[in-house]
Order: structure tokens, then sequence, then C-alpha cells
């Protein structure tokens, strides 16, 4: 009687260590202090919906500050670790003095820290600068690293009417680079009035924003002037990296002002981007441009992505291990965190 063959059975995956990069949080003790300043500025943190916002708006604030219910959905989802960094009603001290900015801005960072140190297992975290000064954003970036052991920092595309890429921002760019820490680079949404109505604020200001910002740092030339420095575009990057034809048409007919030392598109793989678009085909896109090793998976919690290793995995271009780098280890070497 002949044996019995084996039947061949499909080795099963090892799931990588999955990291989050965009994972937001909001201090109840300082919500009423930048509030005001804020487009949520019409949406409180409790149950009822009296101080304004649809009841969605006022859901999704109150899971920015339930960390057991984070937990949870951070299980739901698969995500080993999250990044977590103040929500952008937190940003906003950037009408106020710059001292005043500081002690609220400090203050956030260390409640990072504190969540942090209460589930290392589980988060790392990124704080926060009072930008408009430049100088004492260099020194709490320096604070925030080295005592709180915060891994980088968040900031918004525009200060005050000044753009990322002006010299009065260079201490700040010049101490990022020097702590090889990143900056992770997200918009406070846009107040255009033309984008006032059906949410447009974010979901066109949003990549908009973003444009405008690596524009800025290309174009101003901080990226020559700061080339080691590691600076993460939310959202994929928003426009630019699926349209920067036109910024290659305009350098090879001469148009752009001949500050560069390349075409964009040589500047566009300097930075780092994050999975925030919602549709395989543009994080395919976007792997065509810039090195998969540039990109790291985001969620935008509590606010995007539900399933992100799926969406990853729905990549058609990717192998399975650039996926697992994308799902954590892109992130982890960019935070310089062991897993």
């Amino acid at each position: 009687m002949a044996a019995k063959t084996k039947k061949k059975t499909k080795a099963k995956l090892k799931k990588p260590f999955v990291i989050d990069f965009h994972g937001h949080i909001v201090n109840p003790e300082l919500f009423a202090l930048t509030q005001k300043n804020s487009l949520h500025s019409r949406i409180g943190l409790g149950k009822q919906t009296s101080l304004g916002g649809d009841k969605h708006s006022q859901v999704t604030m109150q899971r920015m500050t339930d960390m057991p219910a984070r937990l949870k959905e951070l299980d739901r989802m698969g995500i080993d670790l999250q990044v977590i960094s103040p929500s952008l009603i937190h940003h906003n001290t950037e009408p106020m003095a710059p001292t005043r900015a500081l002690k609220i801005v400090q203050r956030v960072n260390d409640s990072v820290a504190e969540a942090v140190a209460e589930h290392p297992d589980r988060l790392s975290g990124i704080g926060l600068v009072p930008l408009q000064d430049a100088k004492l954003s260099a020194q709490e970036l320096d604070r925030m690293v080295k005592k709180l052991d915060l891994r980088g920092v968040q900031i918004s595309t525009i200060v005050r009417g000044d753009e990322l890429g002006d010299k009065k921002f260079h201490p700040f760019w010049r101490k990022a680079q020097q702590l090889d820490v990143p900056v992770f680079i997200h918009p406070a949404g846009n107040s255009d009035p033309r984008l006032k109505k059906f949410g447009l604020a974010f979901m066109v200001g949003q990549p908009y924003e973003e444009a405008l910002a690596m524009s800025s740092l290309v174009y101003e030339g901080v990226m020559d002037k700061f080339p080691k420095l590691k600076i993460l575009i939310a959202h994929g990057g928003g426009y630019l990296p699926y349209y920067a034809g036109r910024q290659d048409n305009a350098y090879r007919a001469g148009r752009d002002g001949g500050t560069l030392k390349g075409s964009f598109s040589s500047y566009i793989r300097k930075f780092h981007y994050e999975t925030v678009i919602f549709n395989p085909d543009m994080l395919d896109y976007l792997s065509t441009k810039v090195s998969s090793k540039n990109i790291v998976m985001g969620t935008d919690f509590p606010f995007g992505e539900t399933s992100p290793i799926s969406f990853i995995r729905k990549s058609k271009k990717l192998s399975s291990a650039q996926q697992d780098a994308i799902l954590g280890k892109n992130a982890a070497r960019l935070l310089k965190l062991k897993i």
C-alpha cells in the first residue's frame, strides 16, 4: 500500500511589529487654554453637545482622552505601539506671547511623557514647541528629547503667517538636525473662507497646507542647509508627491527662481511620509516616487484609518518585506526604538 502523502500547508506569515506613527491625544486640563484659537473651538469634551459641534465630533474628542478605550482600539487594529502626539487643539498657542506659549507647551509635553511612562510597552511620544520663537523652540526640543525621552516633535505648516522655510526658524531646524529626531509636519486645518463648508478645511485644506510647507522648505533652502533633517509629512505628503511634475517642469524651464540644486522630485525623496491617504493605489504611486523605507504607517487616530494593516496589505507594488517595514520597522528606525 502506497504511503500517504502529506498535504502541503501554507506557512502562516509572522505578524510584524506594528507601529502607528499618527495618534492624537488631548490633555483635558489644558484643553480650554488653547481651544478658543482652534478650528475645533465649538467642540467640548463633555458627553453633552451644548458647547456646539456635532455629536460625532464630541465623541471623537472624548476618544482622545480615554486611554483604556484607546488601548482596546490598538488591540483591535493589531497595533503594538502607537506614537502619540498632541491634538491640533494644543497647537494653538501661536497667538500667545512666546513665554506664555512655552509654559503651556511644556505642560502638554510633560503630559505626553506621563502617558508614555504609564504604558511604555504600548506608547511612544512626540511633543510640541512654541515655534513663534525659534530659539525657545530649540530649547524646548532639547528638553523634551533629553529629559522627557520624547522621540520627536510635531509642528504645523505656518506660524503667524510665516512659512516654515523662513530664516527665522533656522535655530529650530538646526537643533532638530543636531538631535537627529523626526519633525512631524501636521497642518492645523485651513481657515480660508472658501473652505468653510462641507469640511473642506480639512479634506482639501490639509493636503494643500502640506504642499505649501514642503515647497517652502525646498525653495527657501532648508533642505539644502540642513541635509540630515528627518522631516515626516502627514497624509502621504499632501498633494506634492503626486503632482511634482509641474515643479520639475518649472525647474527644467528655469522658471522656479533658480534656487534648487536638483529637480524638485529629488527633494521629494528626502522627506518621509505616512500612510493616511485611504487609497492603496495612491500608496503604490507614492512608493514609485520615494523609497519605501521613507514611508511609515499612520492611522490619524481617532479620525482616520481603522484597518491600517489590511490597508497596507492591499498594495499591488510593495513586497511583503516592504509592507512589513512600513508597518513598523521604518518607524522604529526613525524613532530609534528597539523592537
